[in-house]
């Protein structure tokens, strides 16, 4: 008798345990989906403030290089353009290229972390009518 209530006492003690483990474990996931919210909140607006800005950068180096084209242009036809500035007409196409492919890769991370964004509120949303349903049939 007393050993069929110290093997009862012991399996109850196992479940309360498992059940309060299950518990911390659930909560734990709970916090870091919220961290990852939060995380993806932050840098998709910082990764579109940074677009703005150098989207503005880039149609002043792009303003800049097609002056410095036309001039480059218009003394090469003259035959009075100097190598330093054709060197130099290269250098900003190269450095507004530059910032059009900075502008391309925030874009595409913008891209990925909204799709990540909207994967991640469909599984949610499955999630929690398939818990409802779960909880109906419990019922």
């Amino acid at each position: 008798m007393r050993t069929r209530l110290f093997i009862l006492f012991t399996l109850l003690l196992l479940l309360i345990n498992c059940e309060s483990k299950h518990t911390k474990l659930q909560e734990e996931i709970r916090q870091r989906k919220e961290a990852l919210i939060h995380k993806q909140d932050s840098v998709l607006k910082a990764s579109q403030k940074e677009v703005e800005e150098l989207d503005k950068e880039i149609q002043i180096v792009n303003r800049k290089y097609n002056q410095m084209k036309h001039e480059a242009q218009v003394a090469h036809d003259a035959g009075t353009a100097t190598a330093e500035q054709l060197r130099a007409v290269t250098r900003m196409r190269m450095h507004r290229d530059s910032l059009k492919t900075q502008f391309d890769m925030l874009c595409a991370k913008i891209k990925y972390i909204r799709k990540r964004q909207s994967e991640m509120a469909l599984w949610n949303e499955k999630n929690t009518s398939a818990k409802d349903t779960t909880a109906a049939g419990k019922r």
